[in-house]
């Protein structure tokens, strides 16, 4: 039997009320999730052609059938009877994808594939979209390791090396399968916290909305405005003069700020506003009142004898009889308890937020996790990019464009730009030395495989998000202000914004850093060689940003 989840007054309501709003909200993302598994699916071929071309048209094969598979679940799932198995269908749809992945990581080495990455990419999106629970989330979390597990074990053939790479490459995915479980428990109390506040909310302020207007129609022609409904409504009512001396007030209003009316001395209104919003209350709310002008829910907050405060919202207005004004009249609302749940909504949703840029941190680190000596990479270069970002803000071409949440999303977004490595072969990403020009044509791809996948997730996500900046910073960041970068070979302002400034934040990371074939420059000489590409590679303006806090990358770095 289901227990209620809440219950006010007379209205109660279940946690079946939640797992219906629940089901409508997993099978719309449901939904999404098919349509990027039809269209990513078959797009990883241009990585099979790259990485696996001795086995590109049986992978075309396996890719072209998960596809067609997607598109029948598409169609099973636009029947009202799939509803009661959103999360059956869901499964089915992984296995599919991840049995065609398992095929894949047989067929280029079992034990050393890297295809096995795919198991986690798959993994992470069915989690990421998908609204599951603790217990959905663990299961659907084993179900794809065995996919990955059983065959590799069964049919291939191991030795000490390949038993070493793969217990490597079970280390990773467990450790996605643990983020992806606690990411979709701790969405699911989110959830569940907020479905809470929301139903309270709604119904403590229709009941009290109501009963106001009940009260204030009923009252509406009695002497002095309403004088039974000062001794009754819930609300704290006031009448002070001019100088805002109280002249009558209700029960509630006394007992609010702790004084016993019994003792026949009115206290001034001022008297008892916080001190802190003291000034707020004269100048914007008095002094409109007393020219005349309703107010209507001006919050502030009030002391009782006992300095606990209370927040308060106000509606006010000046009263009058046979044309003279005879004082002014507050209603007070105690919204405390509102003000506590909007806090807790805050919370939750910061943990909503929190959760999504740790996700999107392990995605982009799966591309770092493969090269050890790039150290903190992308903690360096999100540090580096805020900075330069909050001081192009500064600049007049930038002012109106760079604004606190453009600055929050590209701090997010500038970890996704080499994500595009994952699909480049160790021997290339690794080579401990310098490349080839074949060699470096390889890896100059990984710029246009980031930007495509992250291009194809994004189409499905209506109107702009950090996404956007990922793709621009995928696509674009190793194009250079003469027009002599890739992919494009684009000129000057036509690379986006978000590119060139990751550009100088990437170049100067990779100068100060030691990599396997070369040794870490000095901060002075890094510095040196930056300005000196400034109008050949970087954008002139980005690169005085860069030198105005050229004190700070240093301190950055040696922090980092």
């Amino acid at each position: 039997m289901l227990k209620p989840i809440q219950k006010t007054g007379t209205t109660a309501y279940t946690r079946l009320d939640f797992e219906s709003e629940l089901t409508q909200f997993f099978h719309k993302r449901l939904y999404s999730l098919f349509w990027v598994g039809f269209i990513l699916f078959p797009l990883f071929l241009v990585l099979d052609y790259f990485v696996a071309r001795d086995s590109f048209e049986i992978f075309l094969v396996y890719r072209i059938l998960v596809s067609f598979f997607l598109l029948i679940l598409l169609f099973v799932h636009s029947k009202p009877v799939s509803k009661n198995h959103l999360f059956a269908i869901s499964l089915i749809g992984l296995i599919c994808c991840g049995a065609a992945i398992s095929l894949m990581v047989l067929q280029t080495g079992g034990y050393t594939s890297f295809y096995y990455v795919g198991m986690i990419c798959i993994l992470v999106a069915f989690t990421s979209i998908l609204p599951l629970n603790l217990y959905q989330s663990l299961f659907s979390g084993i179900i794809m390791y065995l996919i990955y597990v059983i065959p590799v074990l069964v049919f291939s053939q191991a030795n000490p090396a390949r038993q070493l790479v793969f217990f490597n490459n079970n280390f990773f995915f467990f450790f996605f399968l643990i983020v992806s479980v606690v990411k979709s428990h701790e969405d699911y109390k989110s959830r569940l916290i907020e479905f809470k506040l929301r139903k309270d909310l709604d119904y403590y302020a229709a009941n009290l909305e109501r009963e106001v207007k009940h009260r204030i129609q009923k009252h509406e022609d009695s002497e002095l405005r309403y004088k039974e409904l000062y001794e009754n409504i819930l609300d704290s009512l006031v009448v002070m003069d001019s100088s805002g001396t109280v002249l009558i007030a209700n029960p509630n209003f006394y007992k609010l700020i702790g004084t016993n009316k019994a003792l026949g001395k009115h206290p001034s209104f001022l008297e008892v506003v916080h001190p802190d919003d003291l000034c707020d209350v004269q100048d914007q709310m008095l002094e409109k009142l007393f020219s005349q002008t309703e107010i209507r829910n001006f919050q502030f907050r009030l002391l009782d004898n006992e300095t606990k405060s209370h927040y308060m919202e106000c509606s006010a207005k000046e009263l009058q009889k046979a044309g003279e004004t005879i004082g002014y009249q507050l209603v007070l609302r105690d919204i405390s308890f509102r003000k506590q749940l909007e806090n807790t909504l805050i919370t939750s949703f910061a943990q909503l937020k929190n959760t999504r840029a740790a996700t999107i941190m392990g995605l982009a680190k799966l591309t770092e996790y493969r090269d050890h000596d790039t150290g903190s990479h992308l903690e360096r270069i999100q540090e580096y990019v805020k900075m330069l970002t909050e001081e192009l803000a500064n600049f007049p071409d930038f002012i109106d464009y760079l604004t606190p949440e453009y600055v929050e999303d590209i701090h997010l977004s500038s970890i996704l730009h080499d994500i595009g490595k994952v699909g480049i072969p160790d021997a290339i990403l690794l080579k401990p030395g310098r490349l080839d020009t074949m060699e470096f044509d390889i890896i100059k791809r990984h710029s246009q495989y980031g930007g495509d996948a992250l291009k194809a997730v994004e189409s499905k996500i209506k109107g702009e998000s950090f996404l956007t900046l990922g793709r621009e910073i995928a696509y674009f960041h190793h194009e250079k202000w003469d027009g002599t970068g890739y992919p494009t070979a684009i000129i000057n302002n036509k690379i986006p914004l978000s590119a060139r400034i990751v550009a100088v934040a990437d170049v100067y990371d990779a100068l100060t850093s030691k990599r396997i074939y070369k040794e870490a420059y000095s901060h002075n000489t890094a510095v040196d060689i930056m300005v000196s590409e400034q109008n050949k590679h970087f954008d002139p303006q980005v690169i005085d940003a860069f030198l105005a806090t050229a004190d700070r990358f240093d301190l950055t770095r040696k922090q980092l």
